[in-house]
């Protein structure tokens, strides 16, 4: 029995892919992925059946049932955008596996924050003023949770449809922060220099997240 391999697709570009992933890619029997995985990137797979997976809960809990059950006796890749150990379940998708007898091996990828600042010249950290990183991201970001982090860089994920809650929480916690944001940044997208007010004005556009700079706040015991 082969492995279920879950596999980092990257962010988007099918030369950010490993030479592992497209190795795998092409020697699958079934190629399982979600809506944020480009169909170009799904194609290597040439002679593999495809599945898409739900980005509900529900829906994909279901889908990697199915898909560990076919992996007994096929081949089987789950494609997971970024790196799949970043809000991506690629390690609850292997427990699971293992605990119904399936070896699972996890193949990480470049991920999405990481290809925006080399892509776009954002600089995460410099080992000066900016050496912490945050990943935040929903449902586990707001006002409460940001006034508990203490770091000089926040990297908030799929952010698409929530960037009015992200304005409202970054101008009661971050007011004097840097903000970029990054939409489908490996495929002709961008990363632009915002405002607080204007991130808004970004609804509805994805993939995208958000990098705050310099998101320093007065230490309440001063």
């Amino acid at each position: 029995m082969s492995p279920l391999y879950v596999v980092g697709a990257g962010p988007g570009d099918p030369k950010l892919l490993t030479l592992k992933a497209l190795e795998l890619l092409q020697e699958a029997d079934v190629v399982a992925y979600g809506d944020l995985v480009p169909e170009d990137i799904v194609a290597l797979a040439k002679g593999a059946a495809r599945v898409r997976i739900g980005q509900r809960r529900e829906e994909h809990e279901r889908a990697v049932e199915a898909l560990i059950e076919e992996a007994r006796e096929k081949r089987v890749v789950v494609l997971k955008n970024g790196d799949p150990t970043i809000f991506g379940r690629g390690l609850e998708i292997c427990r699971k596996a293992e605990a119904r007898g399936v070896p699972c091996e996890v193949v990480p990828g470049v991920s999405s924050f990481t290809a925006a600042a080399a892509l776009h010249r954002i600089e995460l950290t410099d080992g000066k003023e900016l050496r912490h990183v945050a990943l935040l991201a929903y449902p586990h970001f707001g006002p409460d949770v940001v006034s508990n982090i203490r770091a000089d860089t926040l990297v908030i994920f799929m952010m698409g449809n929530k960037l009015v809650e992200v304005a409202n929480a970054l101008r009661e916690t971050c007011p004097s922060g840097e903000v970029y944001i990054c939409i489908n940044v490996s495929r002709g997208g961008s990363c632009r220099r915002a405002t607080i007010e204007e991130l808004p004005s970004y609804a509805g556009q994805r993939p995208a997240l958000i990098i705050v700079r310099r998101c320093w706040r007065p230490d309440p015991a001063k």
